[in-house]
């Protein structure tokens, strides 16, 4: 309980900190560095998700506080002002309480089997009867959330890339999802067979699920929403650099 009073303090703090500095700034003034604390999914690819925030917060003179958070605590406590997050792609549901930058980059929703049980997806309709390893605190558009307990089942997994890659193998659900900002399925699999240790056991399915727009969030009206225009402006200057990145083996 101290560690998480102490932890909402210094967010608390931080947001005193960047809201004195947003609303002092008059359009005639260069822009001063903001110091901003941000969620990103602890499940994530570290050393990619470290070098875009710090290629995005250099040019937007931005000092990123990051903490690598489960997913649904992260949407959580950005829906409540306490930071901003990132990797979030947009749903209604969401808009209705979050304020979001132009998109990074897109991510792909790929869709994982055994090898032994191969199947022919080009609609959703084709997952009918399957189970679904889902990471909690994900969600997959109107759609999937539609079909989700009618359709088909849904086993709800940490972020843990691993820890649903067991489940799929132990035969707990049919097709796990995970996604990745490569648009090669076969990238996104050599990777899976390198993280896992199931080299020739999993086998992912060439047509993704969906394809999604990955952006900054934050809460809507809130002072933290006033550095979007500055992330928006610093990623059109940085658009090489970060495509270079999003096509990276990082």
């Amino acid at each position: 309980m101290l560690r998480q009073l102490l932890h909402g303090a210094a967010a608390c703090s931080a947001l005193g900190t960047l809201s004195g500095q947003v609303l002092a700034q008059s359009p005639a003034q260069a822009p001063s560095r903001l110091q901003v604390p941000i969620a990103v999914n602890e499940a994530s690819r570290r050393p990619f998700v470290k070098h875009i925030l710090r290629l995005i917060g250099e040019a937007a003179q931005i000092e990123w506080q990051i903490q690598p958070l489960p997913w649904a605590r992260a949407m959580l406590l950005a829906e409540r002002g306490q930071l901003m997050v990132f990797g979030v792609s947009r749903t209604p549901a969401r808009e209705q309480v979050l304020s979001f930058s132009e998109p990074v980059f897109d991510n792909h929703v790929w869709m994982v089997v055994r090898r032994d049980q191969a199947m022919d997806y080009r609609q959703l309709s084709d997952l009918s009867g399957r189970t679904l390893c889902v990471s909690r605190g994900t969600s997959y558009g109107p759609s999937f959330e539609a079909a989700r307990g009618s359709l088909f089942k849904v086993e709800l997994a940490n972020g843990d890339l691993n820890a649903r890659v067991r489940m799929l193998m132990a035969g707990r659900c049919d097709v796990m999802l995970s996604s990745h900002r490569s648009a090669q399925p076969w990238l996104f699999e050599r990777l899976l067979r390198e993280e896992s240790g199931h080299s020739a056991a999993v086998s992912v399915l060439p047509t993704p699920l969906q394809v999604d727009p990955i952006h900054f969030a934050v809460a809507r009206d809130h002072p933290l929403a006033q550095a979007l225009p500055r992330l928006n402006a610093a990623m059109r200057q940085q658009a090489k650099a970060i495509q270079a990145l999003v096509n990276s083996d990082l």
